[in-house]
């Protein structure tokens, strides 16, 4: 795996809103700026990881500090580029960095 550059994304959590009418909705509302490197991942990768990535188009790679609050319903935004996190990995569990699988959304 060679590192790619550094690249910010936008983390976006689902908020709930009462509708008005007894029900409610749901909107994307943006949390935080992420640093990290994000790149496509590479049939060799996919089968390296497994399961976990067998339907992530791509990964971004964060420093382990950072994403202890990131939740696997939410998702990354970059620029009209919005891909969902289908699963992680803490390589070794040494808590270094955090890998984020990504599966772009094409629906929005």
């Amino acid at each position: 795996m060679s590192p790619g550059p550094k690249t910010t994304l936008t983390l976006s959590r689902a908020t709930e809103a009462d509708d008005g009418m007894g029900g409610f909705t749901f909107t994307w509302a943006n949390v935080r700026d992420v640093i990290g490197t994000f790149s496509t991942l590479s049939e060799r990768e996919r089968m390296m990881y497994g399961k976990k990535a067998a339907a992530a188009s791509h990964k971004f790679v964060v420093d382990y500090q950072f994403s202890s609050d990131i939740l696997l319903t939410d998702r990354f935004i970059y620029g009209t580029h919005i891909d969902e996190i289908i699963g992680t990995e803490n390589p070794m569990n040494q808590n270094r960095f955090m890998i984020f699988f990504l599966s772009e959304n094409v629906n929005g």
